[in-house]
């Protein structure tokens, strides 16, 4: 920014609040006294507007941006992502979401004042905000209902119309730029056509399912690619010198930062007992937090432009989609891997793990009286730490202990000598033992806020509440479906992990304004392997023994943590290994001056 543009914020920005202040830079060595140029009839209107820039977003923006990330927040909070239509439905909320943001942020990094007028605007847009969250716990595409379904189409034609109001404003401000009124004119067709078509299809939804909700991401998206369309093709509408990328950048940190307050909430979820701080818990917290830090500090590293060439700043700018996308869908999913970690970790070392009938040794000289009590004692103690939370669920625990007294004595020490003993109270023995597993298993799910019957009941879907509740709620099939659960958050995660890498990378290479040199390149294909290689993890699932060893082990969050930590690294081995390029001083060895 020059001295005169300086100089003229400065005096611009000392003035009282007004009802609408113009976004032009009037010329700073203009005298009050002075004639008024923009008097001088076609020779003004040969001209071309110039428009205040700034070099970081200014507190209406900053603001507008938080009310983004708690919109987002509330919906990952009310609409859990548990299979795929809710994963539909996740990018799909997101989508809406971002575009919105994304097309009331062009207009604010190019045109934004502080006036009356600007204060009632954002006011108006903050409300949308509002509305985003009232819509988010009942926006289900695949449940479609009538009243939010209408509501959030009237809830985006609002946002265009407050943007046409706007871009309206800057067209009475350049009034006398004869030649730029073509550009607003269009600017301002976009949003009202928007408009016009979110208005149409409110009138479209009813008591069934219908598929014109994909209009709204169809024409989110277009509004925004023709709106940065329209910047290449009229200078005056232009992004250059603009703080677009700063402020681009910014929402980047603000949902890094909402991933970290997540990953909090799910620590305070598994440190709940006294003894939950144990080596493992502490290094899946630490792999956790490593990873949001690394990724902060790659995107950072990776992006010091703050000024590209038109093309390029616009590309990068859209570009920032899938990887704002990506980056909650793997928050979502890598800070859930936290809760699996520890859940894990107990079935595996705790479950079970003083019971009697498991000492082959011991079992023998046992009766059903002192077998009876022992499981008691354990359970009680289990259920102290893990409570079941369902009434149902104790009472099942209940029966099957008091079940055990019907065994014979004499069968203790049989199962002892054969492990695939089979009589008549085998069967009642496995079932009781099933019982009792479930129901420990199922409890610890409860504990961890994995209660697929709550989500039954707040979905309203009768027939997934009768099956969670079958035996009790110690189903097997509670377990199992459960299971799938981790499964679905495994693929998402890794997945959503590697798209951020790899679009990160791509950003990089469209930011990239110096010559390319060998070792950048080896560089760049080795991200663009590690990114396909998170992606391609999820393959192991097919494999059933494979997938479960892999997702029950403790390495779900390391793993992901240690190739971010590789690219870290290879971000800032500035020269190729020595090996790979000999005629290149790497970071260990440096020429010798002659």
């Amino acid at each position: 920014m020059d001295e005169k543009q300086s100089l003229s914020l400065e005096l611009h920005e000392s003035q009282k609040l007004q009802l609408m202040r113009s976004p032009l830079i009037r010329s700073a060595t203009q005298q009050p006294d002075e004639p008024n140029l923009t008097q001088f009839g076609d020779r003004y209107s040969e001209e071309t507007p110039e428009f205040q820039r700034r070099e970081e977003a200014n507190k209406l923006e900053v603001f507008f941006d938080l009310f983004f990330a708690a919109n987002y927040t509330v919906f990952s909070k009310t609409q859990s992502v548990t299979s795929g239509d809710r994963i539909s439905a996740y990018i799909g909320y997101f989508s809406i979401l971002w575009f919105t943001w994304f097309a009331v942020g062009l207009y604010d990094v190019r045109f934004v004042t502080d006036s009356i007028f600007e204060r009632i605007a954002r006011a108006v847009h903050l409300g949308v905000m509002v509305g985003f969250a009232v819509v988010a716990p009942n926006f289900k595409p695949e449940e479609q209902h009538k009243e939010s379904m209408q509501t959030m189409s009237l809830i985006l034609a609002s946002s265009r119309l407050c943007l046409v109001a706007e871009y309206a404003s800057i067209l009475w401000h350049v009034r006398k730029f004869y030649k730029v009124r073509i550009a607003f004119y269009a600017q301002t067709s976009v949003h009202l056509i928007a408009a016009l078509i979110y208005l149409g299809i409110s009138f479209r939804f009813h008591n069934r399912v219908s598929h014109v909700f994909i209009t709204w991401y169809i024409v989110g998206t277009l509004e925004g690619l023709l709106t940065l369309g329209l910047a290449l093709y009229f200078s005056v509408l232009s992004f250059t010198k603009t703080h677009l990328m700063s402020r681009i950048s910014l929402l980047t940190v603000i949902i890094l930062g909402d991933g970290i307050v997540v990953l909090s909430e799910k620590v305070l979820v598994i440190v709940r007992s006294p003894d939950a701080w144990n080596p493992l818990t502490v290094g899946i917290v630490t792999a956790a937090a490593s990873t949001t830090y690394i990724i902060f500090l790659v995107y950072f590293d990776w992006m010091k432009k703050k000024h590209l060439t038109p093309w390029r700043q616009q590309l990068w700018t859209i570009l920032h989609f899938p990887l704002h996308l990506g980056m909650v869908l793997f928050m979502q999913g890598f800070t859930q891997f936290i809760v699996w970690s520890k859940v894990i970790d107990v079935m595996i070392h705790q479950v079970g793990a003083g019971w009697t009938m498991d000492d082959y040794v011991a079992l023998g000289n046992f009766t059903s009286a002192m077998v009876q009590k022992n499981i008691t004692d354990e359970v009680n103690q289990y259920f102290s730490v893990y409570d079941p939370k369902y009434s149902t669920v104790e009472n099942s625990v209940s029966i099957a202990l008091a079940n055990i007294s019907l065994i014979p004595d004499s069968f203790w020490s049989q199962l002892a000598q054969n492990a695939s003993l089979e009589n008549n109270y085998t069967d009642l023995y496995f079932k009781i033992t099933d019982i009792l597993y479930f129901a420990m298993y199922n409890s610890l799910f409860f504990t961890f806020d994995i209660d697929l019957i709550k989500e039954s009941i707040d979905s309203g879907d009768a027939r997934r509440t009768a099956i969670a509740r079958m035996d009790g709620g110690v189903s097997d099939l509670l377990f199992v479906k459960t299971g799938e659960r981790l499964q679905l958050v495994f693929f998402y995660g890794y997945i959503a992990s590697g798209l951020c890498l790899a679009i990160m990378t791509i950003l990089t290479i469209v930011s990239r304004v110096t010559p390319w040199k060998p070792w950048p390149i080896v560089r760049t294909v080795i991200n663009f392997l590690l990114a396909i290689g998170l992606g391609l993890t999820t393959f192991v699932v097919t494999s059933p023994e494979q997938g479960t060893e892999y997702t029950q082990s403790p390495w779900l969050l390391p793993t992901i943590c240690l190739v971010w930590f590789a690219v870290l690294l290879l971000t800032h081995l500035h020269q190729g290994p020595p090996m790979l390029f000999k005629r290149s001083a790497t970071f260990l060895v440096r020429r010798q001056t002659p």
